[in-house]
């Protein structure tokens, strides 16, 4: 009588080993493996406090998914028969998988991300975490954008200090004028009115 252990099926081996790599890699007990390809590694990214609290408010969402939700639904999904054939079980790995890894990349991102703190003596330039009042030399139009790192939620004032309004104000002052590319060639010049600190 064969009393080898029954074999799960490929779906279910590559659901397990995927989540248990993405398991080791976020408790920090492996490494992610490396090749002579360049290892992929989240970019370096400036965020403000107000991004920070942000992203890290979603790691302990993540968190709390893996660690609660994910491990009683995996238990519900046990006990709807063997492993093998139970695609709610399957399903249930493969989404904790993708979460582990989702959350593994973004804890990467906060160690290395540089959190601006406003300098009050370089206050008047515009830089991530200010807020800058600028004229649109064509139309007069005044607006404020709020300048913010990457990967920080945005509201209708906030844009990224990597978009082309962004670029075209770092580092400048009140009185400069800017030029922002536009797509299909088209330019708008701008000039800075007020820098303030946001919180």
């Amino acid at each position: 009588m064969d009393r080898s252990p029954h074999r799960p099926p490929d779906r279910l081996r590559r659901s397990f080993e995927a989540w248990r790599k993405s398991s080791e890699i976020n408790q920090g007990i492996a490494q992610p493996a490396t090749s002579e390809v360049e290892p992929q590694t989240p970019p370096l990214a400036i965020i403000t406090r107000e991004g920070a609290r942000a992203l890290q408010a979603r790691a302990q969402r993540l968190r709390h998914q893996l660690d609660v939700e994910f491990a009683d639904r995996l238990n519900e999904a046990r006990g709807f028969g063997e492993i093998g054939g139970n695609d709610d079980y399957l399903q249930a790995l493969e989404e904790q998988a993708v979460l582990a890894s989702r959350l593994s990349r973004l804890r990467r991102l906060l160690d290395s991300a540089t959190v601006v703190e406003h300098e009050p003596a370089r206050s008047e330039a515009a830089a991530v975490g200010t807020a800058v009042a600028v004229k649109d030399l064509a139309s007069g139009t005044v607006r404020e954008h709020r300048l913010i790192g990457d990967y920080e939620s945005r509201d209708a004032d906030a844009v990224s200090a990597s978009s082309p309004i962004g670029r075209a104000l770092i580092g400048h002052l009140p009185g400069d004028e800017v030029e922002v590319e536009l797509p299909r060639g088209r330019a708008q010049k701008l000039r800075v009115l007020t820098v303030r600190a946001v919180a």
